[in-house]
């Protein structure tokens, strides 16, 4: 059986919200500062999520835009962080990936969307289960339909995700999106 191109688009088409704390490498997870009653507990704003459609396959939700950590606060910010131009890119598969800001599921990797850049597709938090992940603007797939996604892809490619990634077998078409006004939800 000869390995087939899978084709996925992350698009425009806002499904609904999902929750999100501001994030960044160097200050991880944004928490609210002592004084306040809040002290050490994350920043949590209500953000868009997006549709994402594999062709031949199912659709799945993921945040697609997130906050940086810049230690703001405020009842709504501009997200400043995602790709929001239209684009095609053939992702690298990046072996062992997982998520800074939660525990990830045994699907551990992840794609590269850009070469050198930190924008990847990945597991994304589990909002049915209360869980909230910090986003830098990477797609993330929600509420536990990562592993059904890299199962459907290796299904349809006839490859391993590695094989993908190295012969370009993953083709993702990005829709142009304004970035969305995050809300603080907490």
């Amino acid at each position: 059986m000869t390995a087939s191109v899978v084709e996925i688009t992350i698009s425009n088409r806002i499904t609904g919200t999902s929750l999100i704390v501001p994030y960044s490498h160097e200050g991880g997870l944004q928490r609210y500062a002592t004084p306040t009653s809040k002290a050490g507990q994350p920043v949590i704003y209500r953000i868009s999520k997006y549709q994402v459609r594999v062709a031949g396959g199912g659709t799945y939700h993921a945040v697609r835009f997130g906050l940086q950590n810049k230690g703001t606060i405020a009842p709504s910010r501009r997200s400043d962080a995602g790709l929001s131009a239209a684009r095609v890119c053939f992702p690298q598969w990046v072996t062992g990936y997982s998520p800074h800001s939660f525990r990830g599921g045994p699907f551990a990797g992840a794609w590269r969307l850009l070469a050198g850049r930190g924008f990847l597709i990945h597991e994304g938090a589990d909002s049915r289960a209360g869980g909230v992940g910090g986003s830098l603007g990477c797609v993330e797939i929600l509420d536990g339909g990562w592993q059904a996604f890299q199962n459907e892809l290796r299904s349809l490619s006839g490859a391993d995700w590695p094989v993908m990634g190295a012969k370009n077998l993953l083709k993702v078409t990005i829709e142009a999106a304004s970035y969305p006004t995050a809300t603080l939800a907490s």
